[in-house]
């Protein structure tokens, strides 16, 4: 039996009622969620159910051992899936042992699963334990799971390709979303962070053209974006995010007090952390005036550890813009963004266990640099540039930049009317394709 099982079973036993049992400590609400295992009450909270139980706290402590152990090692799965490193993750997974049949961890661990499988590339494995969750999120109405499992399943179809599929599951994931954002049923800053990624990744699917790769269009054109910027206005900087935290637990303090821990234990975390940032930028500068520069300005500091999690992100939207002013012809700006791009990967380079994403990220910027090379009236050294790249792409998750590099060097070579080198490439565009299982070549 569960702690919520156990605590529930003795509750009936002794007669008492769910507001009996919470009294002045939690509210029955709260008592009913241990009871489902939703929650997860603290030690100094079982203490005072068990004596106010009839039974000694030891009765209950093995399972509460076991739970810490298996929300331990959920949480470094949960990390290593997050980092890029998704077979580390896995293994994580795997080792637990007595995995919950059942209530929120079961649910946290599936979901869980399916992420790491997602990041494999192991898609029906992936959708499979989606669909499992799916079905306990409408047989008990759960929007909070309904919500997570439509966001990972738009993923899902996101990498496969589908783009109808991922933005059909996210616009369900935002309707589910706004129903959410009207209870408590999740942190307001989580709930942020989620709603703004997938409005960022719906923003990028419809405002890509399949052949040009750029973006276009005005604010008012763009209601995905419109709407993230309205999302992040409240949390514009480190402080303004720990003053959310710091108020959702506030709110929680009667209602939640565990909740209410945990969210301030997370912004006092954020301004440590926000503090320390502070200081790696101010030493940096003082050793720049003092004549000992840094291997990198303080710029790069601020952005490798504002984007240490998902440092892709702040490179492949640097990249999108880089493939913007390309397709637009506006190249005065782009040696300069590449430069820094490459600066930054260089950076990034020192460290280890650097994700796929990252990788794929040094080879996209190449390509774009051979292109600048091109516009800039250098159309043998960019095609040199991108025939030697070219041979670097031996990983299955490079198939995509196969296909754009292959599309590219088929126009250039079109323009030269090298008809040998033009069928070559189209040959090997065409095998690409076949072996990504794409239909269409992403042109640029």
């Amino acid at each position: 039996m569960t702690i919520g099982e156990k605590i529930r079973d003795i509750r009936i036993k002794r007669g008492l009622t769910q507001a009996d049992l919470g009294g002045d400590l939690v509210t029955p609400s709260m008592i009913s969620q241990i009871e489902a295992d939703r929650a997860k009450p603290s030690y100094p909270l079982l203490t005072e159910l068990a004596n106010r139980l009839g039974m000694p706290v030891e009765y209950f402590m093995n399972e509460l051992d076991d739970q810490f152990l298996f929300s331990a090692q959920l949480g470094v799965a949960m990390y290593q899936t997050a980092v890029g490193q998704p077979e580390a993750a896995l293994t994580q997974l795997e080792s637990i042992e007595n995995t919950p049949e059942q209530g929120l961890n079961h649910q946290e661990y599936i979901l869980t699963l399916a992420q790491t499988y997602r990041k494999l590339k192991r898609y029906n494995e992936a959708t499979s334990h989606l669909e499992h969750l799916r079905e306990i999120a409408y047989r008990t109405q759960d929007k909070r799971l309904l919500f997570l499992v439509c966001r990972e399943c738009g993923y899902v179809e996101a990498d496969r390709g589908n783009t109808e599929g991922a933005l059909h599951e996210w616009t369900r994931a935002l309707e589910y979303g706004e129903a959410l954002s009207q209870s408590d049923t999740m942190a307001s800053l989580d709930l942020t962070v989620c709603l703004t990624e997938l409005l960022l990744q719906m923003d990028r699917l419809t405002t890509t053209t399949t052949t040009t790769g750029s973006h276009g269009g005005r604010l008012n054109d763009r209601p995905y974006l419109e709407k993230a910027s309205k999302l992040t206005a409240e949390t514009p900087d480190l402080r303004a995010v720990s003053d959310l935290l710091i108020t959702d637990a506030i709110s929680a303090v009667h209602k939640d007090p565990s909740k209410a821990k945990v969210l301030a234990e997370r912004a006092n975390t954020l301004l440590t952390f926000a503090r320390l940032v502070e200081q790696v930028i101010v030493v940096q500068a003082r050793m720049t005036e003092a004549d000992r520069p840094s291997y990198e300005e303080p710029w790069q500091h601020a952005a490798l550890a504002m984007t240490s999690i998902y440092p892709d992100v702040f490179l492949t939207t640097e990249c999108d813009q880089i493939e913007h002013l390309l397709g637009m012809g506006q190249i005065d700006t782009v040696p300069n963004r590449i430069s820094r791009v490459k600066e930054f990967l260089n950076v990034l380079g020192k460290q280890q266990n650097i994700c796929q994403d990252i990788r794929d990220v040094s080879f996209r910027i190449r390509i774009l640099e051979s292109q600048l090379v091109v516009m800039q009236g250098n159309r043998d050294d960019g095609i040199e540039q991108l025939v030697s790249l070219l041979g670097e792409f031996t990983e299955p998750s490079h198939q995509e930049l196969r296909v754009k590099a292959c599309a590219l060097l088929v126009l250039w070579y079109g323009e030269l009317r090298d008809t040998e080198k033009v069928l070559y490439y189209c040959k090997l565009m065409e095998e690409s394709m076949v072996t990504e299982g794409q239909g269409t070549p992403f042109l640029l």
